[in-house]
């Protein structure tokens, strides 16, 4: 039965998560203008972030299933349905998330910068690339027969204690809040030195700097996590969760891609009269070679 609080949070998953994604459209397709125009500049992160906005609209659409914005009964059909639907986005969370940050690594590593960063970028891209091996491992190793996960009733089917599940929640959120604290403050620090005029830096650092958004995403889902089967209706547990992993993958791929939009926020400010720079606008590590 879906609740009125549930079909309400449904509701709110909604009116964030469309807009957001519109908006992590507009920027991905800046991006590509970038590097394809006027010249193709296409290397590997910029494959690897087009990968992670396709894994993470699919995920969205996994999720979509379970998005009901009425309260009243459903089919247990549409129910179990739902249910193996959001099992798989989990996986599908993982490699959105390692092919953004990975991205975002490759595209810092080209920029001139202190030793120390260069090789905590390497190590980042290391545990991530780790952690989506080991999660997505135990992901569809941990009930058997494997449609025991999302079907309770499934003869002779075991799954691991549920606080495993908590462990490896905890774990997971450790490893990308930390990460994605790092390389949200790790580009304004490597752009903040480079001989840019002090506006163009401070907007730089403003565009980058919205992957901590994602950060809040992840302690936020990190929360509503712990509150998982102390009591309450679950579906809203799940219309809660659903949005906030939906809003950390399109912020991180926001984060990744915004500094594109510094080019025409720069021209739009300058109809205005406001000039950031006396340079040429179109600058911003996204369009070094």
């Amino acid at each position: 039965t879906i609740s009125p609080r549930a079909a309400h949070l449904a509701q709110v998953h909604l009116g964030i998560t469309v807009p957001v994604l519109a908006l992590t459209l507009v920027a991905f397709a800046a991006r590509v203008r970038v590097r394809v125009f006027p010249s193709w500049r296409v290397r590997a992160d910029d494959w690897l972030i087009a990968l992670g906005f396709a894994s993470a609209i699919t995920d969205w659409a996994l999720l979509m299933v379970g998005i009901i914005t009425t309260p009243g009964s459903i089919s247990s059909e549409h129910a179990l349905y739902a249910t193996k639907l959001s099992y798989f986005a989990v996986a599908v969370w993982g490699l959105t998330m390692v092919t953004v940050k990975t991205s975002i690594c490759l595209t810092l590593l080209r920029i001139p910068q202190a030793r120390v960063i260069t090789i905590s970028l390497y190590v980042v891209m290391v545990f991530q690339i780790l952690y989506f091996t080991l999660n997505t491992m135990y992901t569809f190793t941990k009930c058997r027969p494997l449609r025991a996960a999302w079907a309770s009733t499934t003869a002779g089917g075991r799954c691991v204690d549920p606080s495993i599940d908590v462990i490896v929640s905890n774990v997971g959120s450790g490893v990308n809040i930390t990460t994605d604290l790092f390389l949200s403050l790790a580009p304004m620090f490597i752009l903040w030195n480079l001989r840019r005029p002090l506006r163009e830096r401070i907007l730089v650092c403003i565009l980058t700097g919205i992957g901590l958004i994602a950060s809040l995403a992840t302690i936020r889902k990190m929360m509503i996590m712990k509150e998982w089967g102390r009591g309450g209706n679950l579906w809203e547990f799940a219309m809660s969760i659903s949005t906030w992993t939906v809003l950390e993958q399109f912020m991180g791929i926001l984060a990744a891609c915004s500094p594109s939009l510094k080019g025409p926020i720069q021209k739009l400010l300058a109809r205005y009269g406001v000039l950031l720079t006396r340079y040429d606008n179109n600058i911003s590590f996204i369009t070094i070679p």
